[in-house]
Protein backbone atom coordinates (compact mmCIF):
# COMPACT_ATOMS: atom_id res chain seq x y z
CA UNK A 1 0.00 0.00 0.00
CA UNK A 2 2.85 2.38 0.87
CA UNK A 3 4.52 1.62 -2.48
CA UNK A 4 1.26 2.30 -4.31
CA UNK A 5 0.85 5.56 -2.41
CA UNK A 6 4.37 6.60 -3.33
CA UNK A 7 3.74 5.65 -6.97
CA UNK A 8 0.57 7.72 -7.01
CA UNK A 9 2.41 10.65 -5.50
CA UNK A 10 5.05 10.50 -8.21
CA UNK A 11 2.45 10.57 -10.96
CA UNK A 12 0.96 13.91 -9.86
CA UNK A 13 1.67 16.64 -12.54
CA UNK A 14 4.01 19.46 -11.55
CA UNK A 15 2.77 23.04 -11.62
CA UNK A 16 4.70 25.03 -14.23
CA UNK A 17 5.49 28.71 -13.92
CA UNK A 18 3.44 30.65 -16.53
CA UNK A 19 5.48 32.18 -19.36
CA UNK A 20 5.81 35.89 -19.89
CA UNK A 21 3.54 35.70 -22.91
CA UNK A 22 0.89 33.88 -20.92
CA UNK A 23 1.05 36.43 -18.12
CA UNK A 24 0.86 39.35 -20.57
CA UNK A 25 -2.03 37.87 -22.58
CA UNK A 26 -4.79 39.36 -20.38
CA UNK A 27 -3.27 42.81 -20.91
CA UNK A 28 -2.63 42.70 -24.67
CA UNK A 29 -5.34 45.21 -25.46
CA UNK A 30 -3.89 47.63 -22.93
CA UNK A 31 -0.40 47.14 -24.41
CA UNK A 32 -1.68 47.87 -27.91
CA UNK A 33 -3.35 51.02 -26.67
CA UNK A 34 -0.13 52.18 -24.96
CA UNK A 35 1.92 51.45 -28.10
CA UNK A 36 -0.55 53.36 -30.26
CA UNK A 37 -0.43 56.30 -27.84
CA UNK A 38 3.38 56.34 -27.98
CA UNK A 39 3.35 56.34 -31.79
CA UNK A 40 0.79 59.12 -31.82
CA UNK A 41 2.84 61.13 -29.30
CA UNK A 42 5.97 60.71 -31.44
CA UNK A 43 4.17 61.90 -34.55
CA UNK A 44 2.67 64.84 -32.67
CA UNK A 45 6.05 65.89 -31.29
CA UNK A 46 7.65 65.60 -34.75
CA UNK A 47 4.99 67.93 -36.15
CA UNK A 48 4.62 70.12 -33.11
CA UNK A 49 4.91 73.88 -33.68
CA UNK A 50 7.16 73.96 -30.61
CA UNK A 51 9.96 72.44 -32.72
CA UNK A 52 9.08 73.91 -36.10
CA UNK A 53 11.88 76.02 -37.63
CA UNK A 54 10.79 79.63 -37.30
CA UNK A 55 13.94 81.37 -38.53
CA UNK A 56 16.93 80.53 -40.75
CA UNK A 57 19.91 82.90 -40.63
CA UNK A 58 22.49 82.65 -43.43
CA UNK A 59 25.85 84.34 -42.93
CA UNK A 60 28.04 84.87 -46.00
CA UNK A 61 31.33 86.84 -46.12
CA UNK A 62 31.34 90.37 -47.53
CA UNK A 63 31.75 90.31 -51.28
CA UNK A 64 31.02 86.59 -51.40
CA UNK A 65 30.50 85.11 -54.88
CA UNK A 66 27.81 82.92 -53.29
CA UNK A 67 24.54 84.66 -52.43
CA UNK A 68 22.28 83.95 -49.46
CA UNK A 69 19.51 83.00 -51.89
CA UNK A 70 21.76 80.35 -53.46
CA UNK A 71 22.61 78.87 -50.07
CA UNK A 72 18.94 78.90 -49.04
CA UNK A 73 17.86 77.15 -52.23
CA UNK A 74 20.51 74.44 -51.90
CA UNK A 75 19.85 73.93 -48.17
CA UNK A 76 16.19 73.18 -49.06
CA UNK A 77 14.80 73.49 -45.53
CA UNK A 78 11.04 72.88 -45.50
CA UNK A 79 8.99 75.55 -43.67
CA UNK A 80 7.37 72.93 -41.43
CA UNK A 81 10.63 71.07 -40.66
CA UNK A 82 11.33 69.92 -37.11
CA UNK A 83 14.50 71.64 -35.90
CA UNK A 84 15.79 68.49 -34.17
CA UNK A 85 15.01 66.09 -37.00
CA UNK A 86 16.94 68.04 -39.62
CA UNK A 87 19.93 66.24 -41.14
CA UNK A 88 22.43 69.05 -40.60
CA UNK A 89 25.26 66.93 -42.01
CA UNK A 90 23.35 66.41 -45.25
CA UNK A 91 22.50 70.12 -45.44
CA UNK A 92 26.17 71.04 -44.99
CA UNK A 93 27.26 68.61 -47.71
CA UNK A 94 24.73 70.07 -50.16
CA UNK A 95 25.96 73.60 -49.48
CA UNK A 96 29.62 72.58 -49.73
CA UNK A 97 28.90 71.16 -53.19
CA UNK A 98 28.51 74.77 -54.39
CA UNK A 99 31.80 75.34 -56.24
CA UNK A 100 32.87 78.47 -54.35
CA UNK A 101 31.93 77.14 -50.88
CA UNK A 102 34.81 75.79 -48.82
CA UNK A 103 32.99 74.97 -45.58
CA UNK A 104 29.46 75.21 -44.19
CA UNK A 105 28.83 75.40 -40.45
CA UNK A 106 25.32 74.76 -39.15
CA UNK A 107 24.04 75.30 -35.61
CA UNK A 108 20.53 75.10 -34.18
CA UNK A 109 18.80 76.48 -31.10
CA UNK A 110 15.42 75.98 -29.43
CA UNK A 111 14.93 79.17 -27.42
CA UNK A 112 13.34 81.64 -27.64
CA UNK A 113 12.19 80.15 -30.96
CA UNK A 114 13.51 77.21 -32.99
CA UNK A 115 16.20 78.68 -35.25
CA UNK A 116 18.90 77.49 -37.62
CA UNK A 117 22.14 79.39 -38.28
CA UNK A 118 24.16 78.67 -41.43
CA UNK A 119 27.61 80.20 -41.98
CA UNK A 120 29.83 79.58 -44.98
CA UNK A 121 33.49 80.11 -45.77
CA UNK A 122 34.29 80.68 -49.43
CA UNK A 123 37.21 79.66 -51.63
CA UNK A 124 39.48 82.22 -53.26
CA UNK A 125 40.48 82.05 -56.93
CA UNK A 126 44.18 81.25 -57.32
CA UNK A 127 44.64 80.85 -61.07
CA UNK A 128 42.96 80.36 -64.41
CA UNK A 129 43.60 77.20 -66.40
CA UNK A 130 43.54 76.96 -70.18
CA UNK A 131 43.09 73.35 -71.25
CA UNK A 132 41.28 71.53 -74.03
CA UNK A 133 40.05 74.76 -75.62
CA UNK A 134 38.38 76.10 -72.48
CA UNK A 135 39.27 78.40 -69.59
CA UNK A 136 38.28 77.79 -65.97
CA UNK A 137 39.08 79.38 -62.62
CA UNK A 138 40.57 77.21 -59.87
CA UNK A 139 41.50 77.66 -56.23
CA UNK A 140 44.73 76.64 -54.46
CA UNK A 141 43.55 72.99 -54.30
CA UNK A 142 42.79 72.84 -58.06
CA UNK A 143 39.02 72.82 -57.45
CA UNK A 144 37.17 74.31 -60.42
CA UNK A 145 35.25 77.36 -59.21
CA UNK A 146 33.67 78.56 -62.45
CA UNK A 147 33.87 78.46 -66.21
CA UNK A 148 35.95 81.27 -67.68
CA UNK A 149 38.59 83.35 -65.92
CA UNK A 150 37.24 85.20 -62.88
CA UNK A 151 39.75 88.08 -63.14
CA UNK A 152 42.38 89.10 -65.68
CA UNK A 153 44.90 89.70 -62.88
CA UNK A 154 44.97 85.97 -62.01
CA UNK A 155 47.90 83.95 -63.35
CA UNK A 156 46.93 81.81 -66.32
CA UNK A 157 48.23 78.24 -66.47
CA UNK A 158 48.56 76.61 -69.85
CA UNK A 159 47.67 72.96 -69.28
CA UNK A 160 47.46 71.47 -72.78
CA UNK A 161 44.86 68.70 -72.95
CA UNK A 162 44.41 68.11 -69.22
CA UNK A 163 40.88 66.88 -68.39
CA UNK A 164 38.87 69.67 -66.79
CA UNK A 165 35.76 68.73 -64.75
CA UNK A 166 32.64 70.81 -64.30
CA UNK A 167 32.65 73.52 -61.60
CA UNK A 168 32.75 71.87 -58.19
CA UNK A 169 35.11 69.10 -59.35
CA UNK A 170 38.88 69.10 -58.97
CA UNK A 171 41.58 68.85 -61.62
CA UNK A 172 43.66 65.79 -60.81
CA UNK A 173 46.99 66.45 -62.49
CA UNK A 174 50.47 66.61 -61.01
CA UNK A 175 51.56 69.29 -63.47
CA UNK A 176 48.77 71.63 -62.38
CA UNK A 177 49.63 71.00 -58.74
CA UNK A 178 53.26 71.86 -59.42
CA UNK A 179 52.44 75.05 -61.31
CA UNK A 180 50.09 76.18 -58.53
CA UNK A 181 52.93 75.71 -56.04
CA UNK A 182 55.23 77.73 -58.32
CA UNK A 183 52.60 80.49 -58.56
CA UNK A 184 52.50 80.74 -54.75
CA UNK A 185 56.30 81.03 -54.56
CA UNK A 186 56.32 83.80 -57.17
CA UNK A 187 53.49 85.61 -55.37
CA UNK A 188 55.47 85.42 -52.12
CA UNK A 189 58.37 87.04 -54.01
CA UNK A 190 55.96 89.86 -54.95
CA UNK A 191 56.08 89.10 -58.65
CA UNK A 192 52.86 89.98 -60.45
CA UNK A 193 52.53 86.97 -62.77
CA UNK A 194 50.01 86.72 -65.59
CA UNK A 195 50.93 83.42 -67.26
CA UNK A 196 52.74 80.21 -66.30
CA UNK A 197 53.82 77.42 -68.61
CA UNK A 198 56.53 74.83 -69.26
CA UNK A 199 59.15 75.20 -71.95
CA UNK A 200 60.04 72.30 -74.21
CA UNK A 201 62.58 71.04 -71.68
CA UNK A 202 60.09 71.11 -68.81
CA UNK A 203 61.44 74.32 -67.28
CA UNK A 204 59.24 77.06 -65.88
CA UNK A 205 58.41 80.16 -67.93
CA UNK A 206 56.37 83.04 -66.55
CA UNK A 207 55.10 86.29 -68.00
CA UNK A 208 54.63 89.19 -65.58
CA UNK A 209 52.15 92.06 -65.67
CA UNK A 210 54.50 94.20 -67.79
CA UNK A 211 54.75 91.49 -70.47
CA UNK A 212 58.32 90.47 -69.59
CA UNK A 213 59.06 86.76 -69.93
CA UNK A 214 60.89 85.27 -66.93
CA UNK A 215 62.74 82.09 -67.83
CA UNK A 216 63.31 80.19 -64.58
CA UNK A 217 64.12 76.73 -65.91
CA UNK A 218 64.29 74.13 -63.14
CA UNK A 219 61.94 75.23 -60.36
CA UNK A 220 63.72 73.32 -57.58
CA UNK A 221 65.36 76.59 -56.44
CA UNK A 222 62.59 78.87 -57.67
CA UNK A 223 62.50 81.09 -54.58
CA UNK A 224 66.18 82.03 -55.01
CA UNK A 225 65.73 82.75 -58.71
CA UNK A 226 62.58 84.79 -58.09
CA UNK A 227 64.50 86.95 -55.60
CA UNK A 228 66.87 88.00 -58.43
CA UNK A 229 64.21 89.48 -60.71
CA UNK A 230 63.86 92.86 -59.04
CA UNK A 231 67.61 93.43 -58.56
CA UNK A 232 68.14 92.70 -62.29
CA UNK A 233 65.41 95.19 -63.16
CA UNK A 234 66.86 97.80 -60.82
CA UNK A 235 70.29 97.38 -62.39
CA UNK A 236 68.90 98.10 -65.87
CA UNK A 237 66.51 100.84 -64.90
CA UNK A 238 64.13 102.24 -67.48
CA UNK A 239 66.67 103.02 -70.19
CA UNK A 240 65.72 100.10 -72.42
CA UNK A 241 62.54 98.02 -72.53
CA UNK A 242 63.05 94.40 -71.47
CA UNK A 243 61.70 91.47 -73.42
CA UNK A 244 62.92 88.61 -71.21
CA UNK A 245 65.10 87.80 -68.22
CA UNK A 246 66.84 84.43 -68.31
CA UNK A 247 67.40 83.09 -64.79
CA UNK A 248 68.12 79.48 -65.69
CA UNK A 249 71.74 80.07 -64.61
CA UNK A 250 71.08 82.20 -61.50
CA UNK A 251 74.72 83.15 -61.03
CA UNK A 252 74.79 84.77 -64.49
CA UNK A 253 71.30 86.01 -65.40
CA UNK A 254 70.94 87.45 -68.88
CA UNK A 255 68.58 90.05 -70.24
CA UNK A 256 66.99 90.26 -73.69
CA UNK A 257 65.85 93.70 -74.77
CA UNK A 258 63.02 94.58 -77.10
Amino acid sequence: MKAEARSGARSLPRRRKPSLVARARPFWILLLVVAALLVWAGIWLARSPWFRVSNVTIDVPAGSPVSRDRVSAVAAIAPDANIWLLDTGGIARRIEAIPYVDRATISRSQFPHPALDIAIAVRSPSACVSAGGQDVTIDATARVLQAGCAAPALPSIEAGNVAVPAPGGSIVDGEITGLLADARILADARLDIRRLSRDRWGGLDAVDATGVTLEFGDDADLAKKAALVQPVRNGIGTRRPIRAIDLRAPKTPTVEFR
